[in-house]
């Protein structure tokens, strides 16, 4: 029984994690969803003020860098004043300032690496 159990907790350990989705609504009126993470892909799309959505990830700003760089942990980060976005899946990408939700940190990648993080 313990080499059965101690081969359940390996087996969970090397697995990849699974993508987290975290529920956010619309918070300032009709806003557009985009085919890509900027103004200038196409509109593919629009959600009415208090509109509940699935996100499964936010891009992050370099709040040192006009430009943007490769993160610690090989993420890209944008420019300090660059719009942030967050995609909902199978759908499009929505400007994060037009949304509000408690679990958004949660699917914007970490500007960090090594172990316990």
């Amino acid at each position: 029984m313990r080499l059965v159990t101690a081969l359940a907790l390996t087996l969970l350990a090397s697995a990849p994690a699974a993508a987290q989705t975290v529920t956010a609504r619309v918070s300032g009126g009709n806003i557009a969803i985009h085919a890509g993470p900027h103004d200038s892909y196409p509109i593919v799309g629009r959600l009415a003020d208090g509109t509940e959505i699935p996100i499964d990830s936010c891009t992050q700003v370099d709040s040192d860098s006009r430009y943007g760089t490769l993160g610690d942990a090989g993420y890209p980060l944008w420019g300090r004043s660059s719009a942030q976005w967050c995609h909902i899946p199978e759908t499009g990408w929505v400007e994060r300032s037009w949304i509000v939700g408690r679990g958004l940190v949660n699917v914007t990648p970490p500007d960090f690496a090594g172990q316990g993080w």
